[in-house]
């Protein structure tokens, strides 16, 4: 593939919300869109490597702002954590590849394997997403992420080892110097637990798990470096905690009222509803009405909003396909495919704080975006079958490439 590349025709959905543009141009070069625009408009230099994208849809690369790309397999929690970390690792490469192939070019990882995964493909020796890796996030002892209870009789310290996506950490001093040790291996920002996420009786989604005073020393802890902060928060007043704290994005948020939602838009919060995972495990067996009465009351007050998909495990959330699912997930709820769209890309890359490299199609920005047979405004559902997703293109190289 040369360095000079021509995407000449089809329809662009840029990212921004604005009116489709028909019979496209986009010049690319090296990593780079340096031109944008109709047919006719732009000349297009004769070095240029031609891809023809007529009766097509280019969109921006998609952006899942809430993934863990742990490597597991199954669904059963104790093997989380007792299961060679070395063999979840090599897992974690297809899971990578397997959201690239589904036209994800960015996410934000929420595991300890992000961090080492991200160094992988920053360095070219595995091909996937563009990540932006948290690590695990900071959970109480007794909490969401600790496995310690009769069923598993998990010691302490084991937990505390080789959890998966939370590590446990209890008082101000104790989040900080997680915080500090998770900037020591590379992370990009920080997640905490404000709330339980309903894996068992004392990890209800209506108990607190952090103070106040705690989630302040996360927040505190990434302003100093300029960092964000993602807050698993499922209750209201959970969220309410979050909020004044001071987060960049709500995880979750199955519960939000209208004044929570207004503070949100006033603080410039964004939310990442992570909606498919109520439709599987154990909480499939309730009617998420609460959650989707949440995603209405947000999307309804001009909350920002970006996809989340929480893909966590083969087993109940195939990489990828799941993935995708969440963009479909937020059309059900209410949401124009327009604004899901731009939730996937746009939005996503202003919670990551990276949309001004990525989330447009846009002169200036990073060659990212998609190539797709027939037109998502029209029928959603054509991004969910990977098959009609033409060209991955990442950093403005053809990493997929369909007949």
């Amino acid at each position: 593939m040369k360095e000079k590349i021509a995407i000449v025709g089809g329809t662009l959905i840029d990212g921004t919300g604005k009116k489709p543009l028909e019979d496209a141009v986009i010049l690319i070069e090296k990593t780079k869109i340096i031109k944008v625009g109709e047919k006719g408009s732009i000349t297009i230099p004769e070095d240029f490597e031609k891809i023809g994208a007529h009766g097509k849809t280019i969109i921006p690369g998609l952006i899942d702002c809430h993934v863990h790309l742990t490597g597991l397999k199954g669904a059963d929690p104790l093997r989380w954590v007792v299961e060679n970390r070395l063999l979840r690792a090599i897992r974690s490469v297809s899971q990578a590849w397997k959201l690239l192939e589904h036209g994800f070019t960015t996410v934000r990882d929420l595991s300890e394997n992000g961090l080492y995964l991200k160094k992988a493909i920053e360095e070219g020796s595995i091909v996937g997403p563009r990540i932006l890796a948290y690590g695990r996030g900071l959970g109480r002892t007794g909490g969401h992420g600790d496995l310690r209870r009769d069923i598993y009789e998990m010691p302490a310290d084991v937990v505390k080892e080789l959890h998966p996506f939370c590590i446990q950490c209890d008082g101000v001093d104790a989040v900080r110097r997680e915080a500090r040790a998770l900037v020591g291996k590379g992370a990009d920002g920080f997640k905490v637990f404000v709330t339980g996420g309903g894996t068992w009786e004392k990890d209800r989604e209506r108990d607190i798990h952090y103070t106040l005073e705690e989630v302040k020393a996360v927040v505190q802890e990434a302003r100093m470096l300029g960092l964000k902060v993602c807050a698993h928060a499922e209750c209201l007043e959970g969220v309410k905690i979050a909020v004044e704290a001071g987060v960049d994005t709500i995880e979750h948020g199955d519960v939000l009222d209208e004044e929570v939602c207004k503070e949100m838009v006033k603080k410039n919060i964004i939310y990442v509803p992570t909606l498919s995972i109520y439709y599987v495990g154990p909480w499939a067996v309730e009617v998420p009405e609460m959650q989707l009465k949440s995603f209405r009351t947000a999307y309804k007050t001009g909350v920002k909003i970006a996809l989340g998909s929480d893909a966590f495990t083969e087993e109940l959330t195939p990489f990828g396909k799941y993935n995708i699912g969440e963009i479909k997930r937020m059309v059900d709820a209410g949401m124009s495919p327009m604004d899901a769209i731009v939730s996937a890309t746009r939005i996503g890359a202003e919670a990551l704080g990276i949309s001004d490299k990525v989330g447009a199609i846009e002169e200036g920005k990073t060659a990212d975006l998609l190539i797709i047979n027939g037109n998502p405004l029209d029928d959603i559902t054509i991004l969910l079958e990977k098959d009609n997703i033409q060209i991955v293109m990442k950093e403005g190289k053809v990493l997929v490439r369909r007949s």
